[in-house]
């Protein structure tokens, strides 16, 4: 399946009719639905056993890695290359409490972030999400990534903000609400938790020019507590879903690697959230453009998936 998945991919996209583009948005939307009515429905399962909050938001967390992951291999247009390898992960949760900060470029991202997580990492490292609280109101989904999985929520005032809409230089937030969310980032940290999130505030419009300025704010947290960070690059995301289509399903080539940004002790111990913010998006930059060279490179399949070559 996964060499069909393979040629098929590398085939289809120098040139993609029209209607072969829409037949495999189709295929994608019908697997995304699939995916998302069984999320809504084990993520709603899991709160209601007799379990801890955080074992059901690990178990969450999980479910929605292993649907997305078997989402991405049905649909054998998209070819996916993972650098990150399980030792990588391994080293991630062996340093937290963590942050881990992603690119955003299109609603593809979260998908395939998601899909590639672990789910041993999930629950050894307890990764939670930062997302806009819109994205957390939406019809079923909404509260399978947003409550049922912990993740925290950023109330921008500006509406449609941090969602690809909205004027996207507005970060504004509602600072009443957002206080007792800050306080559960810190709470989550203090456990030793992971924190994933996008640190340009919103999506991306204009990626071949680079990231966006880092948001000085999100490494508030990481300057206080001196918490490793890393970053995970993805690539090919607006190739697979176009930030302006109703869906995604094109046939691409995707790419996420795994690096730690900064180390401990200095210069994250006596570093300030400015200086943070500065130093990551310039690693972060060079990270995401490695990545995407080896995409460009090729890649071998291994062990019934994508897998570029480590180096």
């Amino acid at each position: 399946l996964f060499n069909v998945s393979l040629h098929l991919s590398t085939s289809l996209q120098p040139m993609t009719p029209a209607p072969l583009r829409l037949l495999c948005r189709v295929w994608f939307g019908a697997t995304l639905a699939v995916a998302c009515l069984l999320l809504g429905a084990a993520t709603r399962v899991l709160h209601l056993l007799p379990i801890s909050l955080e074992l059901s938001e690990d178990l969450s967390v999980s479910t929605a890695a292993v649907l997305f992951r078997l989402m991405l291999r049905v649909n054998p247009q998209i070819r996916v290359i993972n650098t990150a390898r399980e030792a990588d992960w391994d080293r991630l949760a062996a340093c937290s409490p963590a942050m881990i900060l992603m690119n955003h470029t299109s609603f593809f991202d979260f998908f395939l972030f998601t899909a590639l997580l672990p789910p041993r990492f999930v629950r050894r490292a307890h990764v939670r999400t930062v997302m806009s609280a819109s994205i957390a109101q939406l019809p079923f989904l909404g509260r399978s990534i947003g409550d049922h999985a912990g993740s925290f929520k950023v109330y921008f005032q500006a509406k449609g903000a941090g969602f690809g809409k909205g004027d996207a230089s507005d970060f504004s937030v509602d600072r009443a609400r957002q206080e007792a969310e800050t306080a559960r980032m810190e709470a989550h940290i203090k456990r030793r938790g992971v924190l994933a999130f996008c640190p340009e505030g919103g999506m991306n419009k204009t990626p071949s020019e680079g990231l966006n300025p880092f948001r000085r704010g999100s490494f508030a947290q990481a300057a206080k507590y001196s918490t490793p960070i890393w970053g995970a690059a993805l690539h090919g995301s607006t190739a697979a879903w176009p930030r302006d289509a109703l869906l995604g399903g094109d046939p691409s080539t995707v790419a996420l690697s795994l690096e730690q940004l900064t180390l401990l002790p200095p210069p994250v111990a006596t570093a300030t959230a400015a200086d943070l913010a500065e130093a990551c998006q310039e690693a972060m930059q060079r990270q995401g453009d490695r990545l995407a060279t080896l995409a460009r490179g090729g890649a071998r399949t291994e062990g019934g998936a994508t897998r570029a070559r480590a180096s």
